[in-house]
């Protein structure tokens, strides 16, 4: 093998090489972050259960996503939504933190001050009381609001004067419910499938080169010396 020979064959492996790691970790952050948030780009999170069996509501303020799943993006790009379900119909609605406790004035309710959901506990207090709140419904106090076995509503990201309110429909006695996040990044699903496709064509493209690279040092040289004479004898 002469010394172009050897040349070719080294960068042919040195580009394979380095087309295969880059086409293996395409494929690695594309695959963690189609785990994450699926083609739609949605992640569920999920956050705690909050409950109170005497009273009517359950506030969460000061919220705070905590969660032991990693996001690999920054949480200003999230749209948030908080999705509660629970088994009887439920009204939730975020409204400004001093109009929600004026409208629960005189009611009794759990304040949840900090949910923790990576070691599954929460500060709460329970409010007593004994008015029974007017329809949550009618209310015109929310920003976003929404009744069901299972509904969400649109959460501010970094705003703490925001709270949650929590209810049965009919404002009764015993309030329960699980809350997650869905953070929803709309360009995450398209990347993840763009970082996935890109890699399987590196990854081919290095193997490729790999080959080409042991193929061009697999073949002889042919002999440059002359064929010998075969000796002849009477």
């Amino acid at each position: 093998m002469d010394y172009r020979e050897n040349v070719k064959r080294l960068v042919l492996g040195l580009l394979g090489a380095l087309l295969g790691l880059i086409g293996l970790g395409l494929l690695g952050g594309g695959g963690v972050l189609l785990s994450l948030f699926g083609t739609d780009g949605e992640a569920d999170i999920p956050i705690g259960q909050v409950s109170g069996d005497a009273v009517r509501a359950v506030v969460v303020t000061d919220f705070q996503i905590s969660s032991s799943t990693a996001l690999p993006v920054d949480e200003t790009w999230f749209d948030l939504r908080l999705e509660v379900t629970g088994e009887q119909p439920l009204f939730m609605g975020v409204a400004d933190k001093p109009d929600s406790l004026q409208y629960l004035q005189g009611v009794p309710y759990e304040l949840v001050t900090g949910i923790d959901s990576s070691s599954d506990s929460m500060d709460s207090t329970t409010i007593p009381g004994d008015r029974v709140p007017p329809d949550p419904g009618a209310e015109t106090i929310w920003t976003d609001q929404q009744t069901g076995r299972q509904a969400s509503v649109a959460w501010p990201v970094s705003n703490s004067d925001k709270t949650l309110v929590v209810m049965n429909r009919d404002a009764s006695k015993g309030v329960a419910a699980d809350i997650s996040v869905i953070a929803t990044v709309t360009w995450v699903g398209p990347l993840a499938v763009g970082m996935l496709i890109a890699g399987v064509v590196l990854v081919g493209l290095a193997i490729l080169l790999l080959v080409l690279a042991f193929r061009a040092g697999g073949t002889a040289p042919p002999s440059s010396q002359p064929p010998m004479a075969s000796a002849y004898t009477r």
